[in-house]
């Protein structure tokens, strides 16, 4: 046996409980700040991308209309429209390709959108597909006012308006066509008390 042999100390036995039991504390403190921060990153993500697909499909049925006016005879110059409905959470592109003159709208451009999990249409202060949820673009009265923008074939809108979309932590975005003559379409963030405002417009930067 060596008779000098160290005698094992604090250094050689490991963590002690206590030094064990702060470092668990300290994952839990790191859990509950990350997972929220994590669930508050993934519920913009989803707003956003929705929001951003939208405004892509609004592009596209401008577009659509620009390139294909003058096919149905329609003496409205109306082309397409981007139509929302209600309970299936979908969202399409359609043009009128018919000859008659009427504006039917009835051929797909592309797939059916389909709001993800955790996005609904939804304005503040109403529930899911409330009345200002899509504002402008339906007016029950109007035959040819559909639940979502007309264009027409010089790239106008027909009317100015909005789909309002929400997400699970009370965010809220719009896709709004605000000029019609010029059928440009914006993304905006409802700030509590103050409105809608594209990101950094008038010092509004959007918050989460």
């Amino acid at each position: 046996m060596d008779r000098h042999a160290r005698p094992r100390g604090r250094d050689d036995a490991g963590f002690s409980l206590v030094e064990l039991l702060v470092v668990i504390a300290l994952i839990g403190l790191l859990a509950l700040w990350g997972v929220p921060a994590l669930l508050n990153t993934l519920n913009r993500a989803r707003l956003v991308g929705a929001s951003k697909e939208v405004a892509t499909m609004l592009q596209v049925a401008r577009l659509e209309a620009i390139k294909k006016g003058g096919l149905n005879g329609n003496l409205r110059n109306q082309v397409s429209a981007v139509l929302y409905e209600d309970g299936r959470r979908t969202l399409q592109v359609l043009i009128d390709d018919s000859p008659d003159g009427a504006f039917n709208p009835a051929t797909r451009i592309g797939g059916l959108y389909t709001l993800p999990t955790g996005v609904q249409l939804q304005a503040p202060g109403e529930g899911i597909e409330g009345d200002s949820s899509i504002v402008g673009w339906d007016d029950r009265g109007d035959p040819d006012d559909y639940d979502g923008p007309t264009f027409i074939s010089d790239g106008s809108a027909l009317r100015a308006g909005a789909f309002r979309l929400a997400d699970t932590r009370g965010n809220f975005l719009e896709v709004r066509v605000d000029f019609p003559a010029t059928g440009k379409v914006v993304i905006q963030k409802w700030f509590e008390g103050s409105g809608w405002f594209e990101n950094g417009e008038g010092g509004n930067k959007w918050q989460w």
